[in-house]
């Protein structure tokens, strides 16, 4: 009762507020209406957790983070809390929100989210669209009366005609009519959702797959082929927003058939480990029911790896062998299709991947410059030509199709400040800044990447094809500004020879910038795929993974658990670091014994920006020490 009685005052329920706290506008409270009901466990009195909350519209977080400061500053008393859009690679996002006593991160429902966001957070709740009862609450709360006609109507509105019509100085009345006399003027989706395959662009390789099903999906329902000759199960995997879950839609579409969706995070919402089972057993009855149908797995990867340790490994086994039942055999799962998506493929049991469940792997890249318009103009209409073309795929070098689509969501609001239809120049507005590197920046850059290039052709490590620099950089975020790339073997047996080699290659970016600097930067750093952690798990590998260290001795060759003992096992720490300085003073003294090709190819690089590898192999030749033979030494007298 004392509980409720505290809860009672501090609710936003009427319209005015203390102007120090955020002011609760007509859709800032239908948006707490979501954020509270889906913390209503941490509505008490000193509660501490981190939330993640998936959000219907990109366009929305605006008014989401207000409704959430609404929640924490009235309903939970303590006053450390930290809200921010959810993005995974923001560790210090992470740490600060450790270090809080509340911590609430949005994301759009439509981003893909690893395992690990579940693992972080306390909760991971969906809030959807605003509810009917939201809505009227909204509406008495502001005195007028809830009439279904304008519940329907505030239910169809985005969020940006919403935030428009009732800022914090107008009457909810007058809003409510400026909404009735001005309609939306298009009610054109901000997404492509009834696209099917042909129409997506940047998919590689899955593309041809899919329109393989489809083709053999036609043939099964005519009666021409049997279920057997269909390839029913496929994992495809790729960065977040590269379309994997658009993907399965389009197919389902371009097959005629219906899809049905399903994920760990929305089966263990059921509750107790059977209801988690029942759910997984119920989405694949319904699809048998649909047969033929899809089946698509979100997030396949948060099933986990039974060979991984840890507290809830029962409950983890459990789950993938009830999986596993239901992927086994094409004859109990006839008809059904099924598709799982995954960021981290790594991560899944190798069980789930086997012949006969989901034994094709296909990966959706990033989309190349190509297909980053193509995928600007579905969503836009707008075809961009010459100099905007090239400023749009420079400055959208490394995105998805996701952000894409946040572009023209920001350059189509503009358009309707204005009144106006959308125009290039409000697409080119709201493209991430560009700056142009320095010439010191571009130097150092070049440095780097011609020390991978010079001690690749050194050690004839693969076939080195390009080496290039970048000159621009996109403001605030990571990524490349630079590479050499290689091309292996399809098949090639490795020895521990190749894999130092490996090392050596990985490092000779630092190695370089040690010898011509006298230091490193912190580039070859930090994301999953930099130099320093890549070859930290090859040492690891070589020393826990393969038997090629100082003992026989193995453990299952998984990421996680390499990195795990790694991290816990001293005696292995040490071996790793012996192996890494080892090969490390290997690429300096590579790289020193071949600095005239180094400097050569770096002032070609900070001049074309891009070099073949033949190029840098005749430079490398052109310099080599000539070696001299004592046997072919003339003798003379002494």
């Amino acid at each position: 009762m004392k509980n409720r009685e505290f809860l009672k005052g501090q609710v936003p329920w009427r319209a005015s507020h203390p102007r120090a706290q955020p002011p609760v506008t007509f859709p800032v409270f239908i948006a707490y209406c979501s954020v509270a009901a889906a913390l209503r466990w941490w509505n008490r009195k000193d509660a501490r957790f981190i939330a993640i909350l998936k959000i219907p519209d990109a366009d929305g977080i605006k008014i989401y983070t207000q409704a959430a400061e609404v929640f924490l500053q009235r309903i939970a008393t303590v006053p450390d809390h930290f809200i921010k859009v959810w993005d995974k690679e923001d560790f210090k996002g992470r740490l600060r929100a450790e270090r809080e006593d509340q911590a609430v991160f949005f994301v759009p429902e439509y981003e893909d989210l690893g395992s690990e966001a579940y693992l972080f957070a306390d909760i991971v709740a969906d809030l959807g669209r605003p509810k009917r009862e939201h809505i009227k609450a909204a509406l008495l709360r502001s005195g007028l009366p809830a009439t279904p006609g304008d519940i329907e109507l505030l239910l169809s509105e985005p969020w940006a005609r919403l935030s428009d019509a009732f800022p914090k100085h107008r009457p909810v009345r007058v809003g409510l009519e400026r909404l009735k006399r001005r309609p939306p003027i298009s009610k054109a989706p901000s997404a492509p959702e009834a696209m099917d395959l042909r129409q997506l662009h940047g998919l590689g390789p899955v593309f041809d797959w899919g329109m393989d099903l489809a083709r053999d999906l036609a043939d099964y329902k005519a009666g021409r082929i049997s279920w057997s000759e269909v390839d029913s199960g496929v994992l495809v995997s790729g960065p977040p927003g590269t379309g994997k879950t658009l993907f399965a839609g389009a197919l389902a579409r371009t097959c005629d058939v219906p899809l049905v969706y399903g994920s760990a995070a929305k089966w263990q919402k059921a509750g107790y480990l059977n209801d988690f089972l029942k759910s997984m057993n119920d989405v694949f009855d319904e699809a048998r029911k649909l047969a033929p149908a899809i089946v698509f797995i979100d997030e396949i990867d948060s099933f986990g790896d039974r060979a991984i340790e840890g507290h809830n490994k029962d409950y983890k086994v459990q789950m993938i062998n009830g999986l596993l039942e239901l992927l086994d055999g094409h004859q109990r799962r006839r008809g059904v299709v099924v598709i799982g998506a995954t960021n981290h493929p790594d991560a899944i049991d190798p069980a789930i991947k086997r012949a006969g469940r989901l034994d094709k792997h296909y990966a959706i890249p990033l989309p190349d410059a190509a297909a980053r318009l193509a995928i600007l103009s579905q969503y836009s209409r707008i075809q961009l030509q010459g100099d905007d073309a090239a400023r749009f795929t420079l400055a959208t070098e490394g995105i998805s199709g996701v952000d894409i689509a946040q572009i023209v969501r920001n350059a189509k609001r503009s358009a309707r400040r204005r009144s106006s239809e959308l125009l290039a120049s409000d697409i080119l507005s709201h493209l991430p800044h560009l700056y142009e590197l320095s010439t010191d920046d571009q130097r150092a850059i070049a440095v780097h990447e011609a020390g991978h290039a010079v001690i690749a052709v050194a050690l004839s490590y693969g076939e080195l094809l390009s080496v290039s620099v970048k000159r621009h950089r996109i403001a605030g975020a990571g990524g490349n500004v630079g590479g050499a790339l290689f091309a292996l073997p399809t098949f090639m047996r490795r020895s521990r020879k190749h894999y130092l080699d490996e090392i050596v290659v990985l490092l000779g970016g630092i190695a370089a910038e040690e010898v011509v600097f006298g230091e490193f930067f912190d580039g070859s750093a930090g994301s999953l795929n930099s130099d320093l952690v890549q070859a930290t798990k090859a040492a690891t590998l070589i020393e826990a993974g393969l038997g090629m260290g100082q003992t026989l001795v193995v453990e299952e060759d998984h990421p996680d658990r390499l990195d795990y003992l790694r991290v816990t096992d001293p005696l292995l720490r040490s071996r790793v670091h012996d192996t890494m300085t080892r090969e490390f003073q290997r690429a300096r003294s590579l790289i020193a014994d071949n600095r005239a090709a180094l400097e050569e190819i770096t002032d070609l690089l900070t001049h074309a920006n891009s070099i073949s590898g033949d190029e840098v192999r005749e430079i490398c030749k052109r310099h080599q020490r000539s070696s001299v033979s004592l046997a072919k030494v003339p003798m003379g007298r002494m």
